[in-house]
């Protein structure tokens, strides 16, 4: 049987995520006063690690899909502790909806950062495709859809694109979703990845 669990010493955090997930099942509190590895976590089981509670370096080998907490994302610790394991990353004051969104993107086994974040790693990817690979994969997409991608490989978040574009934030969402379709991509990331 799959279970949730929180690993942080902040009761107010703690709380919040018993509120926020126990219409659907509880959430078990892990007092960061033990070591997290001493904790009996299976592989099916979803944990929330408050980065306020857990020094990174004493981070197990983790096991289960796994979300830090932590009090300001910054992109070289995102990616340090997706190396580690790490599937979801966020301010550990995100708002419910985000958070709500992080714990069920980890749960479809997919990986989840702050838009921020990803704007970041996205702007800090090497050149990797050659250009015919690139020029196939847009000759798929219609101009403004071609357009979208442009704005996205230099790291622009939806709203960015919008303003630049001179159309709505949901028309660029529209955009992106013909976008994923006719690439195969699934996110922004695995897009942008391709494209550069």
């Amino acid at each position: 049987m799959m279970s949730d669990y929180i690993y942080s010493n902040d009761l107010t955090l703690v709380l919040r995520c018993k509120e926020l997930f126990g219409g659907r099942k509880k959430i078990e509190h892990l007092p960061a006063k033990k070591q997290l590895a001493g904790y009996d976590i299976s592989q099916k089981d979803i944990l929330i690690i408050d980065f306020e509670s857990c020094d990174e370096k004493d981070l197990p080998r983790i096991v289960c899909p796994c979300m830090a907490l932590v009090a300001i994302p910054q992109k070289d610790q995102a990616l340090r502790l997706l190396q580690k394991g790490i599937r979801a990353y966020g301010n550990r004051h995100m708002h419910e909806d985000n958070l709500k969104q992080a714990i069920a993107t980890l749960k479809a086994g997919q990986i989840w950062l702050p838009p921020a974040i990803i704007t970041q790693v996205i702007s800090a990817l090497p050149k990797t495709k050659a250009e015919d690979e690139r020029k196939d994969l847009l000759n798929a997409l219609t101009s403004r859809e071609a357009e979208v991608v442009k704005w996205l490989v230099n790291g622009l978040s939806n709203q960015e694109i919008s303003e630049k574009m001179f159309v709505s934030v949901r028309t660029v969402k529209a955009h992106l979703t013909s976008i994923f379709n006719k690439t195969g991509c699934r996110n922004r990331l695995e897009l942008a990845t391709r494209m550069k």
